[in-house]
């Protein structure tokens, strides 16, 4: 593998090739978080894309075309660093496709990206605004589809008081406001506590001495990134014993939480690396022979999007004699038929608004490990 790095208005942009490179290339964006407190995530968003841009270059390429891979590295979840990025991505790299991640970088890039007719596939963020955004499509279920999952459950558990911290930005915003409180309160519960804090934190003491002042029964925690974890961490530190609710977990936030991640739950796309689906196998084979990592949902989200979407989409545009460099074409071709192999288990299927249907479930960590909750869902 080579790997350059450029840095454009101060922003860095590195351009990764694997396979043999051929004068039939097709270069694919993508924006991460490579360097920063979120680095982790980047890292294997990019590692997932990577093991499917070595898989389709050593098989020949899709329809012929070997995948570059060009990476904007918005650092600290900075939308003004993606912006930079991927206009360098439409403009210089020419690139048709971009990969988007983290709710506020892709609603960023999402009006530059429609603009040029450039199709973005986003498998990391989770927002509700995320939706119904022309050339804007989602691998990953949002949190309108993820919250009253594990609501139900906590009203379940007996849980009646609830307090409520998250990122305010809008992978938080509007999923606590528009989604969690309205549901919560429906149902019945009361929301004692509502803390909002900016990404990239580490120390969470003042809010959740707040928190800890109303005696909640759970903490429903709609953070990203690391800030989950240190949440957690914190919240235990404090004498805060109670369930709490997470979007995601991973071995990098594990730890950080250490001993302390107990009676914690996620609701979550489910991902099973011991699956026996072939596909899944062969990713889980190269992804870890190569990184010397398990596999994890981010990586999966990005291998699906460039392994299984990326190819087919090109070939549905070369047979009727379209151009596969052309992202209005790709976009289109997602409509002849909008479900694809997915590695998650059967296939991922788009929605019009540009969700996607796919299995979720709910696990709860026990001994640092998820364990999924068998019947959880309703």
């Amino acid at each position: 593998m080579v790997r350059r790095l450029f840095f454009v208005c101060g922003v860095a942009i590195f351009c990764l090739t694997a396979g043999t490179v051929s004068a039939k290339d097709l270069n694919v964006g993508a924006f991460f978080a490579m360097t920063g407190s979120n680095a982790f995530i980047g890292q294997a968003m990019s590692r997932g894309a990577m093991t499917a841009v070595d898989q389709v270059n050593e098989a020949g390429g899709a329809a012929g075309y070997n995948f570059k891979l060009v990476i904007t590295d918005f650092k600290n979840i900075d939308p003004n660093a993606t912006v930079t990025g991927v206009r360098k991505m439409i403009d210089i790299d020419n690139t048709p496709v971009i990969l988007a991640s983290f709710s506020g970088p892709t609603l960023a890039a999402q009006p530059i990206a429609a603009k040029a007719k450039v199709l973005l596939l986003n498998g990391g963020a989770y927002s509700p605004q995320l939706l119904n955004k022309p050339y804007l499509y989602t691998t990953r279920p949002t949190q309108d589809e993820i919250i009253p999952s594990i609501l139900q459950l906590f009203w379940k558990m007996g849980i009646r008081k609830l307090a409520v911290i998250y990122t305010s930005d809008p992978s938080g915003d509007e999923p606590v406001n528009k989604v969690a409180i309205p549901t919560w309160t429906k149902m019945g519960g009361t929301i004692v506590a509502k803390e909002a804090h900016g990404p990239g934190m580490t120390d969470y003491g003042a809010y959740l001495a707040r928190i800890k002042a109303t005696t909640p029964d759970a903490i429903f925690n709609l953070d990203g990134g690391m800030d989950i974890a240190y949440v957690v961490k914190g919240a235990r530190e404090m004498g805060l014993t109670v369930p709490i609710s997470i979007t995601t977990w991973s071995q990098d936030h594990q730890r950080i939480a250490g001993g302390t991640s107990e009676n914690v739950y996620s609701c979550m796309e489910y991902f099973d690396r011991e699956s026996s689906d072939p596909r899944t196998q062969q990713f889980v084979k190269d992804h870890e022979q190569k990184w010397k990592e398990p596999t994890e949902n981010y990586a999966a989200n990005y291998y699906d999007a460039v392994y299984h979407i990326i190819p087919e989409l090109i070939n549905r545009v070369i047979k009727k004699g379209g151009n596969p460099l052309n992202g209005e074409q790709l976009e289109q071709a997602i409509w002849s038929n909008p479900s694809f192999p997915s590695v998650f288990g059967g296939d991922l299927t788009f929605n019009r608004n540009g969700s996607v249907k796919k299995p979720i479930q709910i696990f709860k960590i026990e001994k640092g490990e998820l364990v999924l909750m068998k019947g959880a869902l309703n």
